[in-house]
């Protein structure tokens, strides 16, 4: 089942072509690894997915099941000193325009089920601003996960950490996507090993470069290009 539906989206700047005729899909239970250099438009076409930017052509839609998408962003302020506990940030995830979500018992069911699977239970009672750089991340992707357990689209969210928190947030990503079949959209430049996680590529530098399967990818001159630039 095909969940998202892109076709020739193109984003201009002023002046500036920051994407150009990018036509993809994702579909149900994908790990789609988003690459390309520093620049090439990943951020935008992410931003734009989940309407944070507007001013495009083309189109993009997604499958009548996906509500809505947990989205996490690539980190700036990560909100170190937001004033709630970690257990509070996972549940806004069912915020939509109400400050105060109704939780259902559905909804019950799933936060419970991404607190246990990212073994976050230690940490639900933590202030959000005294966690780690990792536990940050981990806690922002269950917020998401309890967005959608269909879709997650995540940007760079790995960037900072060090070796071993960013395994473990790889092998939590993976949980979601093997045990839910939860579409995964990611944006990397750890290129070594979003390609051992993800199936399928999507490459772009403005325009579109690749799109295909891992297996695919790793024989083509644009990924050889990248993994020379990226040592």
């Amino acid at each position: 089942m095909t969940i998202l539906n892109v076709n020739n989206l193109s984003v201009k700047f002023d002046n500036s072509q920051v994407l150009k005729d990018i036509t993809f899909n994702l579909s149900k239970g994908q790990y789609l690894a988003v690459v390309g250099p520093n620049g090439a438009g990943k951020s935008t076409l992410v931003k734009t997915l989940v309407h944070e930017n507007k001013r495009y052509e083309g189109s993009f839609s997604f499958d009548k099941t996906v509500k809505t998408t947990g989205y996490v962003a690539q980190q700036n302020n990560d909100g170190s000193y937001f004033p709630a506990t970690a257990r509070e940030i996972i549940i806004s995830g069912l915020c939509r325009h109400h400050l105060l979500p109704f939780v259902s018992k559905a909804d019950k069911v799933r936060i419970n089920t991404v607190i246990e699977e990212l073994e976050l239970e230690d940490l639900l009672d933590k202030g959000y601003f005294n966690l780690s750089g990792g536990q940050k991340r981990a806690v922002l992707i269950a917020r998401a996960f309890v967005a959608s357990d269909k879709l997650l689209i995540l940007d760079e969210p790995t960037a900072g950490l060090d070796v071993t928190s960013q395994s473990r947030l790889y092998n939590s990503i993976r949980k979601l996507n093997d045990k839910y079949s939860t579409s995964i959209l990611m944006i990397s430049h750890d290129l070594e090993r979003i390609i051992k996680e993800a199936d399928s590529v999507l490459c772009i530098e403005h325009e579109l470069k690749f799109f295909g399967k891992t297996e695919d990818f790793i024989k083509t001159d644009t990924y050889k290009s990248l993994m020379e630039h990226h040592v």
